[in-house]
């Protein structure tokens, strides 16, 4: 007969190795931790999620390419791929996501504002970058996404143009400061 000792070792081994493994055990390191983001009550929710650490990037030439009629002038955004996950093969077309704020001319909002939808309670979930260059001052105007793609000109098919795809996922303007505010999605080939 075995000792009691012989037969719980086992148990006791199997036990820890399941619960090493086990991807429902939270785990207190840094890469499985969400990132915290500041708050700001403005905004909607910042929902994007991506492999790399994003980045704040000064300009304007991507938002004006994927949306080509808006004619912003200055402007910062953040765009990143979407993770892709874990595959036997890899996706040819990578998936992105933009989000912005800039600063456009009285012609592209006079274009949107007669399309508006009413004020807004929160402004697009931005990333948290970004929200420094929204002034608290400005008020704003929610925009339908189907409307602001069709008059900004954003392209959901050309996936294989030479900046892919792109599609207005939430979009507000301020007419009193020449801003909107963006989020958007796309896929390059």
């Amino acid at each position: 007969m075995k000792s009691i000792r012989q037969l719980i070792l086992p148990i006791l081994v199997a036990t820890a190795l399941a619960a090493a493994c086990n991807p429902f055990t939270p785990r207190n390191t840094p890469t499985a931790a969400p990132t915290q983001y500041p708050q700001d009550p403005r905004f909607s929710e910042f929902t994007f999620k991506t492999d790399g650490v994003p980045k704040v990037r000064e300009g304007v030439e991507a938002l004006n390419a994927h949306m080509p009629e808006l004619g912003a002038t200055d402007g910062h955004f953040v765009s990143a791929n979407f993770p892709e996950g874990s595959s036997w093969l890899p996706s040819p077309d990578h998936h992105f996501w933009v989000t912005g704020v800039a600063e456009v001319p009285n012609t592209t909002i006079t274009m949107l504002v007669d399309d508006n939808i009413g004020g807004s309670s929160l402004l697009p979930g931005i990333h948290p970058g970004l929200y420094e260059y929204v002034p608290e001052e400005c008020s704003f105007r929610t925009v339908d996404p189907a409307v602001a793609n069709k008059v900004l000109g954003a392209d959901p098919e050309a996936i294989y143009s030479d900046w892919g795809s792109f599609e207005i996922v939430e979009f507000a303007l301020s007419a009193d400061c020449n801003l909107i505010v963006v989020t958007g999605e796309g896929i390059t080939g």
